[in-house]
């Protein structure tokens, strides 16, 4: 690499001028990539800041070819933002998933958000979910209230409004969260989905008093949904209250309409703002204005109060917010949700007397959790261990990607795995083996041509399912040697 030419191409990139930039860094690396790695890195940082995407994508894979640059996790995390950028969001969902692999790389929640929203533009909301919620439990990350919010905006997507106050109290709890208003609105819509008329109306007043917050429409349709409710409630017909409550507000069936207003912005308009990038040379600490590009340019629009306004504690009670939400899993929650909805139609069927109705409740939560949790350590989830492996197996055979049913791992190693297999003919599973984080299945494979060869399938737990792992021949089966 041309030491001269990099420090004029730098010079240039911080005085702004990135098409010189660009070209410098270029003319840096010349034509070979081992040693050349931080002149294509900032080559193709140089390229976003010119919004020429498809550019930097192929300069950020020159980067990648120099197996001895030791800013790998960026180089991948900027490709990512690059690839979300133009819309391939498969590719960058790849691209942050290998950022999170990285050995080293220090900020790994960025790449969990950037994950996360092009995961949303995928339309996989409860996958977004999950990535937005390791971005906020992550410990790197200076700021878990913008994680959070977007964690209540999925769960708003996905219609678990219950799911959704909790995540926007825990972002509300964060004294470093400056956003406060819009979650508090968020948080309004949610309490009103969710029939809680009287905390959607005081959860739209801090927004709008405390923190000048600007409703939209939905919000504003919410807001006065839960006040007419309310007024329903304390209506008297000759002296006694009616007691009547209007229909709870639900969400039209366009769950994307719905979640456009005060819930999601993915305008194409965000396109235009590009996230400064973390340079080649030397990381920067938190506070520096250089950072790589770990979220995408179409993430979920988080807006910026210019000054953070106190008094939400007393309404919802921040370090227990905080607390509650991180001391439960996302399974957790989920069966929590489900439980509560049970209890409660057990609830209205049972009026005999409030101790009873709480007992039922408690039982039936009780044995749903109990359950739950007596079937992840027995080994069993959804997808099972069958359904992984035929589906791979089944793709495998008609030569479509298999990519889906493996843990992420990087492509050449998934190649590498899957050159083990013959061309297939048929299949069949023998045995299961299981346990609550790995697992191993036992299938005969029919090759295209030869005797039926035997192979152990290796998987480890993802959620509340399971994904492929490892393929390994068993030869003790088969006959032959090692």
């Amino acid at each position: 690499m041309d030491e001269a030419r990099f420090q004029e191409a730098q010079t240039a990139y911080d005085a702004g001028d990135y098409r010189a930039a660009a070209k410098g860094f270029l003319a840096a690396a010349g034509r070979s990539a081992d040693g050349s790695g931080s002149a294509y890195h900032m080559a193709g940082n140089s390229l976003m800041r010119l919004r020429r995407h498809s550019d930097a994508v192929t300069v950020y894979g020159h980067a990648l070819r120099d197996e001895l640059y030791d800013q790998m996790g960026a180089v991948k995390a900027n490709r990512g933002t690059a690839l979300a950028a133009l819309g391939d969001y498969a590719e960058a969902v790849k691209s942050f998933e290998a950022v999170i692999e990285e050995p080293g790389y220090p900020t790994p929640y960025k790449a969990h958000q950037g994950m996360a929203s092009a995961l949303w533009e995928m339309g996989r909301a409860d996958e977004a979910a999950a990535a937005y919620r390791r971005a906020a439990l992550d410990e790197t990350n200076p700021d878990p209230g913008k994680a959070l919010n977007n964690l209540g905006l999925c769960f708003m997507a996905l219609r678990r409004p219950a799911d959704a106050v909790e995540a926007y109290k825990a972002a509300i709890g964060f004294d470093s969260y400056a956003n406060k208003g819009k979650a508090l609105a968020n948080l309004g819509i949610a309490f009103s989905v969710n029939g809680d008329h009287r905390q959607a109306v005081r959860a739209f007043e801090k927004a709008t008093q405390l923190h000048s917050h600007d409703l939209t429409p939905a919000a504003i349709a919410a807001f006065d949904a839960s006040k007419d409710a309310l007024a329903a409630q304390h209506e008297k017909v000759e002296g006694w209250q009616t007691g009547e409550m209007p229909p709870v507000i639900d969400p039209p069936s366009d769950t994307a309409g719905w979640v456009t207003g005060e819930l999601m912005s993915l305008t194409r308009e965000s396109s235009n703002h590009v996230d400064p990038l973390q340079d080649a040379e030397n990381a920067p600490d938190s506070t520096s204005p250089l950072q790589d590009l770990s979220t995408t340019s179409n993430a979920i629009d988080l807006e910026h109060s210019d000054e953070m306004l106190e008094a939400t504690a007393d309404l919802f009670g921040s370090d227990e917010a905080v607390n509650s939400f991180f001391a439960i899993s996302e399974d957790e929650m989920r069966d929590k949700d489900r439980a509560a909805r049970r209890a409660d139609r057990i609830a209205r069927k049972d009026r005999r007397s409030p101790l009873a109705v709480a007992l039922i409740g408690a039982l039936v939560a009780a044995i749903v959790i109990g359950g739950l949790a007596a079937a992840y350590f027995a080994g069993y989830g959804y997808p099972t261990q069958t359904m992984s492996v035929e589906g791979m197996l089944d793709a495998h055979a008609s030569g479509e990607p298999v990519d889906g049913y493996w843990i992420a791992v990087p492509p050449a190693d998934l190649d590498k795995e899957m050159a083990k297999l013959p061309p297939l003919k048929g299949f069949s599973v023998e045995s299961i083996d299981r346990s609550a984080k790995s697992s191993e299945v036992s299938v005969i494979v029919t090759p295209e041509d030869g005797a039926d060869l035997h192979y152990r399938i290796t998987l480890s737990r993802e959620g509340v399912g399971w994904k492929v792992t490892g393929v390994e021949n068993d030869w003790s089966s088969t006959g032959g040697g090692s």
